[in-house]
């Protein structure tokens, strides 16, 4: 294993693998890169391929009941770390078939897994207690890192949440550092948003010192509006294509103002949040609120676009522009192909100017996992992937732990 890991280090330029399914649960993403050179400016990123590996109905409704704290069970989770793993797996395989590549072109895999519960430090009132302690942050993904390595016989880095975690970090988010060492510019200002299922955004000074980049989850990304179109159409449909369902409905603004008293939006940064707050659970409360006050199925849907919205915009006003100008504002993730989302954001903004990471050689949808890429060769580097200025862990930490092949 060290005599692989050291040949691994020579090499100036390396083939990686990122994969990663994200609190949609739609399926895993994967992203072939080729990857040279090391720190801010220095870094080269040349995406190969791109393929999203859809769970199968059965497979997605499994993750989403596991997620359940009431309903999870431990020999179901245990059957489900290894079934996802094999959905991991498959992700990387035909992503090397889709690039036209042998499996020894492959240098190394960087898997992120598949959330089923992120549970970060929160400061709350111990039972019977008068003061305020400090709860410890968990996290747990799921996709057997043992499967990937097995089959694709390529290292594989997994598990980076767990070591911020450790350092008394959110572990979460994670992608802002690749965000430093991607788009810190020299002379402008950089927002990075990236709108998943939860959206997150990253801060970039013109010139940034690691300690000086900000970001964090700023609340719901496409998680409560994918959930909201599920009931509506029965599970016919996964998500609301360009926001046209959306578009069809008026914002009730009794609904939308309810929904803008969520306690995490109170939160102050560092701060990272998921299911367990905007879930489909949450999702369904809205439903069944709106419909009992007789509000329309898809005014309740363009409500909860137009909330996703508006909570990225008050964020950025809040916690960004407090700190000067922004030149750039760049947006990823899969709400970049929500027409009525953004819209809606531009209003929000106002004249910000807003382009897409495409323009940038970022794929919107690819992101992701080109993260977990870059990470995972940072771990084999030997460099710290996260910032404590974003997570709040006490310190840099090298991130990851791997699976030899």
């Amino acid at each position: 294993m060290l005599e692989s890991l050291k040949k691994l280090l020579e090499k100036d330029t390396m083939k990686v693998i990122g994969l990663i399914s994200g609190t949609s649960c739609d399926g895993v993403d994967a992203a072939l890169c080729e990857l040279s050179g090391h720190g801010v400016g220095n870094l080269k990123v040349k995406v190969i391929a791109y393929h999203s590996e859809p769970y199968s109905d059965a497979l997605k409704k499994k993750i989403l009941d596991i997620s359940n704290p009431k309903a999870g069970h431990t020999d179901e989770l245990c059957r489900l770390n290894f079934r996802i793993g094999d959905s991991f797996s498959r992700a990387a395989e035909n992503i090397i078939e889709r690039a036209g590549l042998p499996r020894e072109a492959i240098d190394l895999i960087g898997s992120h897994g598949q959330t089923v519960a992120h549970l970060p430090p929160r400061t709350e009132i111990g039972p019977g207690s008068t003061g305020h302690v400090q709860r410890h942050g968990s996290t747990l993904q799921l996709g057997e890192p043992a499967m990937i390595a097995e089959r694709m016989n390529v290292p594989v880095i997994s598990n980076f949440r767990a070591r911020d975690m450790a350092a008394g970090g959110q572990g979460a988010p994670l992608v802002p550092y690749v965000d430093y060492l991607y788009f810190t510019h020299p002379e402008r200002t950089r927002a990075v948003i990236n709108i998943g299922g939860i959206s997150n955004m990253t801060y970039i000074p013109k010139g940034a010192k690691i300690e000086s980049v900000l970001a964090f989850d700023s609340g719901p990304g496409n998680m409560i509006i994918d959930a909201l179109i599920q009931r509506i159409t029965q599970n016919k449909v996964h998500y609301d294509k360009n926001g046209e369902a959306a578009s069809k409905g008026q914002v009730d603004g009794y609904i939308l103002n309810e929904l803008l008293k969520h306690p995490y939006l109170k939160l102050e940064p560092p701060k990272s949040t998921g299911r367990e707050e905007f879930g489909a659970t949450y999702a369904n409360q809205v439903f069944e609120w709106g419909i009992g006050r007789s509000v329309k199925p898809s005014d309740i849907l363009r409500t909860a676009t137009d909330f996703t919205a508006i909570t990225l915009a008050d964020a950025y006003k809040k916690y960004l522009l407090a700190k000067g100008p922004v030149d750039e504002i760049i947006i990823s993730g899969g709400g970049a192909m929500n027409g009525t989302l953004m819209a809606r954001m531009k209003r929000e903004f106002g004249a910000a100017p807003i382009a897409l990471s495409d323009d940038y050689g970022m794929p919107i949808k690819a992101k992701e996992a080109i993260a977990f890429a870059i990470l995972a060769r940072e771990t084999i580097l030997g460099n710290p992937g996260n910032l404590p200025s974003v997570t709040g862990a006490s310190g840099l930490r090298i991130l990851g732990q791997i699976t030899p092949p």
